[in-house]
């Protein structure tokens, strides 16, 4: 019965939060962009990086690829390494489609690093928790033959997403919070993955509207530029587990 209930709940939680999304029509809808791409000089040692997940790797509302916070990492690894950096990011993609559509892709050659950013729409549209973690390890151990680390970029307070009403503000909270410790947990027990610590920022995405995009769902180029700061420590950990 309780299981019943509870899966009621995440069905009934998934529409409400998918009609917000369709309701709003009157703000812009925007594509997004393929963040891949090469960075420094040829001379310097090489890096391999890929990355899956949504939107919030291929920056929707932004004028340029160079904004989107892959890119961000992708320049400042450039001063250091000769950077091959190829996204399978889609917009919209839950951790099934990661796991149908960009890991077949991802493994077809050997990376030194994968970033994966997925969790969003999981939690958005009602998937339950255990299927997410379940998905999400299964990703990640996947990867693992084909990627010598891992970064997992946590999931952040969706509750601060302008777009959605009070009523679905705290629910959305509670969803993201326990989808960012799902990738700690899937991280904490494997010694390759690394895990971005998103809610250390989470404030400034509750307070200043301008990190947030015209569509009110999607970051602005300075919501990429605090990604960025967010996970270059994180990827720099796992560049030095690369060279032990």
């Amino acid at each position: 019965m309780r299981r019943t209930l509870r899966t009621a709940g995440l069905i009934t939680l998934a529409w409400s939060m998918g009609a917000v999304y369709t309701k709003w029509h009157n703000l812009p809808s925007f594509q997004g962009s393929d963040a891949s791409g090469v960075f420094g000089d040829a001379g310097l040692a090489e890096l391999s990086i890929v990355v899956l997940g949504d939107s919030s790797c291929t920056g929707p509302g932004l004028e340029h690829p160079r904004d989107i916070w892959i890119q961000r990492i992708g320049r400042d690894l450039g001063q250091r390494f000769h950077v091959t950096l190829d996204s399978f990011a889609i917009g919209g993609s839950k951790t099934r489609d990661v796991l149908a559509d960009q890991v077949p892709k991802a493994i077809e050659r050997r990376y030194d690093l994968a970033i994966v950013s997925v969790g969003g729409n999981d939690m958005l549209f009602g998937v339950p928790v255990a299927t997410f973690h379940r998905r999400l390890a299964c990703i990640v151990d996947t990867l693992a033959s084909s990627a010598g680390a891992i970064v997992l970029s946590g999931v952040g307070d969706m509750g601060s997403i302008p777009r959605l009403p009070l009523l679905l503000r705290w629910p959305a909270r509670v969803r993201g919070r326990a989808a960012d410790r799902v990738h700690a947990r899937v991280a904490e027990s494997r010694p390759n993955v690394f895990k971005v610590p998103l809610w250390d920022f989470a404030e400034a995405f509750r307070t200043d509207l301008t990190l947030w995009s015209p569509d009110l769902f999607h970051a602005s180029e300075r919501g990429h530029a605090l990604f960025a700061e967010a996970a270059l420590p994180t990827i720099t950990e796992a560049l030095d587990y690369l060279r032990r």
